[in-house]
C-alpha cells in the first residue's frame, strides 16, 4: 500500500504542477492535454488500488480558482473524477447549463454538447459518480434545454410545414447513431423500417444525424468519443430487406447550427407527414418540432433527454415523471404508451455446453453485455461470489469483453465457477443451453433479456433500468441475494422451473410485436395532433 501511496503522491505533484496556470491550459495545449489525461488515469488507478487520497484533496485545493464558468467545470470534473465526488458531477453541468444561458458563455455549444455526452456516458459506464439520481437527471435536462436554447437562437428554422402540404403516408425517420454490423439499435431501425413499409404501407426516408462526438472537446472525461460507420457516408440510399430507402448520413460529430439548418430545409422539402427521433439527445430532431409533428421513441425505458411534439414511453407514466415532461415541453396528455418490441435474430449454428467449457450439469446462468468491463462491478461480482457459495451448482458465463481480473485470489467461488466467452455475434445459439440470465447493474440490457426470454430463458435483474421494463416485474430481484435461493428452487423443483419457463416464454410474446408498436405511435400521433 505504500507503495501506491507514493504513486498517488507523486502522480498528484505532478498534475498540480502541469496545472499552475489553471485548468484551462490543456485546452490550449495538445501535449499538456495528454499528459494531464494520463497522469488522471494513473491517479484513478492508485485510488481503485486503496491509495491515500489525502494528496489529491491538497492539490485540488492549491488550483488556481476559476476564472470562468468552464474552468469551474473542469474543475469540478477533477474531483468528481479524483474523489468519486458525485456532487460534483452534477455541479459541472447545472454550472455549463447557466453558463450557455448566459450573455456571453465561456463554453462553446460544442462544449456544452460534448460535456453532456460525456457525463452521460461516464456514469452510464460508472466512471463517473452519481450523488443524488433525481437531481442529476433534472441537471442533465437542464442543460440540454439551454443547448437547444442556443440552437434555436443560432439556427434559421424554416416556416412550418402545413397539413394539406405534407406527404401523408410518408415518414421521415431520425437517429443519432446507424451502423451495419451486430449494433442492436441499427438492427432495430432496420426492421422499424420494414414494418412501416411492408406492414403499414408507409414510405420512409432514413436520417442518421450522426451527432455522437468524434474527438473531445473537454478533458477529464475518459476522452470519450462516439462511433461511426465510414462506408455509410455519402450514400443517398441504403437496401433494407431489399428494400431501396433514401438515406442521408450527416458529417460525424457535432452538428453545427449551419448543419442543423441545411438538414432542416432538406426536411422540409422532403415534405414528410411526421417525423420519428430514435434515441436520445437529438438537435436536429428536436428542432423539426417547430416544422412538423415530433414523437420522440426512446430504445429503452429511460425519458430521453428531447423537446419533441409527442413522446412514445415503453413504460407507464409516474408522478416522479412531471418535471421531466415539462422540462421537455410536454404534458401527459402527449404522451403515447408503447410496449417496446424486440426481434431476435436467428441462431447462426447449433452449440453444446461443452463446446462452451460449461459444465453439463451446472445452473448456467448467462451476464451478457457489450461493456460487461463497466457492469461487472466489483460489487456485482461479489454478490456472484456469494451466489455461489450458497448454490454452488451455479456456472456464471460472461458473454461480452471482460478483462482479466484478480478473482482467483479475491473471489475464488467465482473464479471457480465461471468462463470469460467474450463478445461473440451469435449469442442466440448460446442463450438455448442456458438455464437463466442475470442482469447487472446498468441501465441498458434490455435487447439481451428479451433474446433470453424468446428461448424461455426467465431473465432477473434488479427493478431499474431498461431490463425491468423488459422483463416485468415478475423477475425482478429485491437485490442480488435472492438469486441463489432462486436457483436452487430452479435445480430442484421441475414444475416450478417448467412455470417459470412458460412465464419467460408469455413475457416475451408480449413485447415481440414491432407492427403494434408502430401502429400505437402512428395512431397515437393521429389522435392528439392539433386539427
Amino acid at each position: 500500500m505504500r507503495d501506491q501511496d507514493q504513486k498517488l503522491a507523486d502522480h498528484a505533484a505532478a498534475l498540480g504542477h502541469a496545472l499552475a496556470g489553471g485548468v484551462e491550459e490543456p485546452l490550449y495545449d495538445a501535449a499538456l492535454w495528454r499528459q494531464c489525461e494520463q497522469l488522471l488515469e494513473q491517479m484513478r488507478e492508485a485510488l481503485a488500488a486503496g491509495a491515500d487520497p489525502a494528496p489529491v484533496t491538497r492539490m485540488l485545493a492549491a488550483l488556481p480558482a476559476p476564472e470562468n464558468r468552464r474552468a469551474q467545470t473542469l474543475a469540478l470534473l477533477l474531483r468528481a473524477n479524483l474523489l468519486q465526488d458525485g456532487a460534483a458531477t452534477t455541479q459541472a453541468l447545472d454550472g455549463a447549463a447557466a453558463d450557455l444561458a448566459s450573455a456571453t458563455p465561456s463554453h462553446s455549444l460544442a462544449q456544452a454538447d460534448y460535456l453532456l455526452r460525456a457525463v452521460v456516458f461516464g456514469c452510464w459506464s460508472n466512471r463517473l459518480p452519481v450523488a443524488d439520481p433525481p437531481a442529476h437527471d433534472m441537471a442533465l435536462r437542464r442543460l440540454w434545454q439551454a443547448i437547444m436554447a442556443r440552437y434555436r437562437a443560432e439556427t434559421p428554422v424554416p416556416p412550418p410545414l402545413p397539413r394539406a402540404e405534407r406527404e401523408r403516408d410518408l415518414v421521415l425517420v431520425i437517429t443519432g447513431q446507424f451502423m451495419q454490423g451486430m449494433h442492436q439499435p441499427s438492427l432495430d431501425i432496420i426492421d422499424f423500417l420494414s414494418t412501416l413499409v411492408l406492414r403499414l404501407g408507409r414510405r420512409v426516408v432514413l436520417i442518421n444525424t450522426a451527432d455522437g462526438p468524434v474527438s473531445a472537446k473537454l478533458p477529464f472525461l475518459g476522452g470519450m468519443v462516439g462511433m461511426a460507420d465510414d462506408a455509410l457516408q455519402g450514400l443517398d440510399s441504403l437496401s433494407v430487406n431489399r428494400l431501396p430507402v433514401p438515406f442521408r448520413h450527416l458529417p460525424p460529430g457535432f452538428t453545427s447550427p449551419a448543419l442543423a439548418a441545411s438538414t432542416l430545409a432538406h426536411i422540409r422539402d422532403l415534405r414528410p407527414d411526421m417525423v420519428m427521433a430514435f434515441g436520445t439527445m437529438n438537435p436536429v430532431a428536436d428542432l423539426c418540432r417547430d416544422l412538423l409533428d415530433v414523437v420522440a421513441i426512446p430504445f429503452g425505458s429511460y425519458m430521453p433527454l428531447a423537446e419533441p411534439g409527442f413522446l412514445a414511453l415503453p413504460r407507464p407514466l409516474t408522478p416522479a415523471d412531471g418535471p421531466a415532461l415539462a422540462m421537455g415541453g410536454l404534458t401527459p396528455e402527449r404522451v403515447i404508451p408503447i410496449q417496446y418490441s424486440y426481434a431476435p435474430p436467428p441462431a447462426q449454428q447449433t452449440r453444446s455446453r461443452a463446446d462452451l467449457g460449461v459444465p453439463a450439469d451446472a445452473i448456467l446462468t448467462l451476464v451478457i453485455g457489450l461493456r460487461l468491463a463497466q457492469e461487472v462491478t466489483p460489487a456485482f461480482a461479489d454478490a456472484l461470489d456469494q451466489a455461489i457459495r450458497q448454490e454452488p451448482r451455479l456456472f456464471f458465463l460472461f458473454v461480452g469483453p471482460l478483462a482479466d481480473d484478480d478473482w482467483a485470489a479475491r473471489l475464488p467461488s467465482l473464479a471457480a465457477r465461471s468462463r470469460r466467452h467474450g463478445y461473440d455475434e451469435d449469442v442466440m445459439s448460446i442463450l438455448p443451453l442456458a438455464d437463466l440470465y442475470l442482469n447487472p447493474p446498468r441501465l441498458g440490457g434490455g435487447s439481451s433479456a428479451a433474446f433470453a426470454l424468446s428461448c424461455a430463458v426467465p431473465a432477473y435483474g434488479l427493478p431499474i433500468g431498461d431490463v425491468a421494463t423488459v422483463i416485468g416485474p415478475d423477475f425482478h430481484l429485491s437485490d442480488y441475494s435472492d438469486f441463489a435461493p432462486l436457483a436452487r428452487r430452479w435445480a430442484d423443483d421441475p414444475a416450478w422451473r417448467a412455470g417459470q419457463r412458460l412465464k419467460a416464454k408469455a413475457r416475451f410474446n408480449d413485447i415481440s410485436s414491432r407492427e403494434t408498436m408502430l401502429r400505437s405511435i402512428l395512431d397515437g400521433v393521429k389522435a392528439r395532433r392539433q386539427p
